[in-house]
């Protein structure tokens, strides 16, 4: 005797066969996308056509390029974009570097330079650096640069390679207060004297000395010298001023020539 199938059942069968025959679309489907997406990814579309490069001033287009190992022809996804922006980084005008794809067919380089700020007195001449104290350029004149001279800086050694950074505490102090000129400083600014730490002196290229003190609180220090200094101009004694100590910015002192 045949069993009887009852109509929920015949159903649930149905049900289930439709579901199998939808996942295998799906996975069909899923298949094919992946196939149509590695097929895209390979294509000649995705060679590298341009290497752009921003942000330069002292190194060139090609330098950079040639640094990072790139070329053209070669495909996008294939570049190691890491390996390109350490070895950008490995040149001492470098501060900072990002490499990045630009989709489809173009690899874009951004780097920020370190930009001249200093030049050191030594007995081997100018040592050029930073505002982090990274030794640029070893020379015997400024040749037209125009950065703040520091002299009195101790203990900056005669055999240091070029990109390496020099860090003692007269630098440093130095450094910290060229950090913190604004345009209108820097300006008028020529060089600062760092033998003592606690009496930093600043030659301005009105002639005149402005005793800083330390490093500390430069902007202070520095608009109120300006504003004694005018005070003095008014009354037609600017020629007569020697320094201006602001060491302590509450009890300035006015010195004149004798």
């Amino acid at each position: 005797m045949g069993s009887v199938v009852s109509l929920a059942d015949e159903k649930k069968k149905r049900r289930r066969r439709a579901g199998s025959l939808a996942w295998l679309w799906v996975t069909l489907l899923l298949l094919g996308c992946l196939v149509f997406g590695y097929g895209v990814a390979q294509s000649a579309i995705f060679n590298i056509r341009t290497v752009q490069v921003d942000g330069l001033n002292r190194l060139t287009e090609a330098e950079v390029v040639t640094l990072s190992g790139i070329q053209t022809g070669t495909h996008i996804y294939e570049t190691n974009l890491a390996k390109a922006q350490n070895m950008i980084a490995t040149n001492l005008w470098v501060e900072t570097v990002t490499v990045e794809r630009k989709l489809p067919s173009t690899v874009v380089i951004t780097v920020q330079e370190r930009v001249p700020a200093a030049a050191i007195t030594t007995a081997e001449g100018l040592y050029v650096v930073d505002t982090t104290g990274v030794l640029l350029m070893q020379q015997k004149l400024l040749d037209g640069l125009a950065v703040l001279v520091i002299s009195g800086a101790e203990d900056v050694p005669a055999d240091v390679r070029l990109g390496t950074k020099l860090e003692n505490p007269s630098l440093s102090a130095a450094l910290a207060v060229i950090r913190q000129m604004d345009e209108s400083s820097a300006a008028v600014i020529s060089e600062l004297n760092v033998a003592d730490l606690q009496r930093i002196v600043a030659h301005t290229s009105y002639g005149v000395d402005f005793y800083l003190g330390d490093k500390s609180n430069f902007a202070e220090k520095f608009k109120l010298a300006m504003q004694i200094l005018q005070n003095e101009t008014k009354k037609g004694l600017e020629e007569s001023v020697d320094y201006i100590d602001v060491a302590l910015p509450k009890q300035p002192v006015l010195a004149y020539l004798s």
